[in-house]
């Protein structure tokens, strides 16, 4: 007979479902597979008088359930202060072009970045995504964007089954479409008042001015170059600069689009409500132009969801909570708690599921209160990884 080990902590989250079977130490069952943990006592029982058959399966949700692996980041991985760093690196190219010098080896600092970003996405997606949509005050958002659509990128490349050169381009020319306006970008993101005819052809050029810039820079990678060309270009040929269309457009140009669109749906705005769900697939998919590629968009989302880890959401129990990890289904992720409806906070933040009535969301929050929170309590992020001079 197989030796029972003890229950751990993590195996038990409150208002979630029991992962394994749990006995006593003479095999007999306190808690069966899927049974709902409803209280703190109740796990504290369990954790003092619980074991359980590691040869036995663990729990799926169903057939249909995200394939992220839950991840335990040590010292080596850490997805926050890896982005800390990338954004440094390309923050640094950025910089050197501002002040009119040339930066050096941009192609391989980009392309390590990209092969570093992928291996995070395949190991640690959550947290990853988490890093990405966590709100910092950068000196520049443009470049945060760019870094946001490529991490999108790199989270959904293995489920679309792409090959490492075509991933790997992808995700280089995602950070490095805008290259060529990301000062007029961070003026645009602060102008109240419509764009003049100057900046309207600055837009539309950029792409091609991007290219021209990358291959002044050393870049080669053809994929890549093309994909900067064509990531504004749409499906019924209303993009630009050249108002390609259908088959016309690269793969990698049509993930790029996808990001773009997903990113901006997904970030919470002073000026909007949040989308349903419903109205999230139409801004992003359309229903009546054919725009963005609707096969790739369903994986986006299926993946994803509408609520990226790092949202702040109000759940229907009065909870306040972050969003940690996709759901099931793209509107129900799973949350953590951090405060409840009296103003109590919570510490370690309990597991929400919002699939649950009780947890559904209400609406999606304001991140400022999410600057004061660590954010390494919510994906289980040990702290001690320095980053590399």
């Amino acid at each position: 007979m197989v030796r029972l080990r003890k229950v751990q902590p993590r195996q038990l989250i409150v208002g979630d479902r029991a992962p394994l079977n749990i006995y006593t130490r003479n095999r007999v069952l306190l808690l069966a597979r899927g049974s709902l943990v409803e209280s703190k006592q109740q796990t504290e029982s369990l954790l003092s008088m619980g074991y359980y058959d590691p040869d036995e399966k663990t729990i799926t949700r169903d057939a249909d359930a995200p394939s992220f692996k839950g991840q335990s980041y040590t010292a080596e991985v850490n997805p926050f202060l890896d982005l800390e760093a990338f954004y440094t690196s390309l923050f640094k190219i950025a910089q050197d072009l501002k002040e009119g010098r040339k930066p050096t080896a941009v192609e391989s600092t980009v392309l390590r970045i990209a092969k570093e970003l992928l291996q995070i996405a395949n190991n640690a997606p959550n947290a990853l995504l988490g890093a990405a949509h966590w709100p910092k005050k950068l000196p520049s958002a443009s470049l945060m964007n760019s870094l946001r659509c490529a991490v999108v990128i790199a989270v959904v490349a293995d489920k679309l089954k792409l090959s490492a050169e075509i991933a790997e381009a992808t995700v280089c020319a995602a950070l490095t479409a805008n290259i060529s306006m990301l000062e007029l970008q961070e003026k645009l993101n602060n102008q109240q008042e419509p764009l003049d005819a100057i900046q309207k052809s600055r837009i539309f050029a950029h792409p091609e001015k991007s290219v021209f810039l990358l291959q002044s820079l050393g870049v080669t990678n053809s994929l890549w170059l093309e994909a900067v060309e064509q990531h504004h270009e749409r499906l019924d040929g209303s993009g630009y600069p050249k108002k390609l269309q259908g088959e016309a457009i690269s793969t990698p140009a049509r993930l790029i689009a996808l990001a773009d669109s997903y990113t901006a749906m997904t970030v919470w705005r002073e000026y909007r409500p949040l989308l349903t769900p419903r109205q999230a697939m139409r801004e992003m998919l359309g229903e009546e132009q054919e725009l963005l590629d609707k096969k790739l968009g369903q994986v986006f989302l299926s993946q994803l969801g509408i609520y990226p880890p790092a949202s702040l959401v109000s759940l229907a129990n009065g909870d306040t909570a972050v969003v940690i990890e996709r759901g099931i289904k793209i509107n129900e992720p799973i949350c953590a708690a951090i405060r409840g409806s009296g103003g109590q906070s919570y510490l370690p933040p309990p597991r929400r599921d919002s699939s649950n009535p009780d947890y559904a969301i209400q609406k999606m929050l304001n991140q400022e209160m999410l600057k004061k929170i660590q954010p390494f309590l919510f994906w289980d992020i040990q702290v001690s990884k320095k980053l590399k001079s």
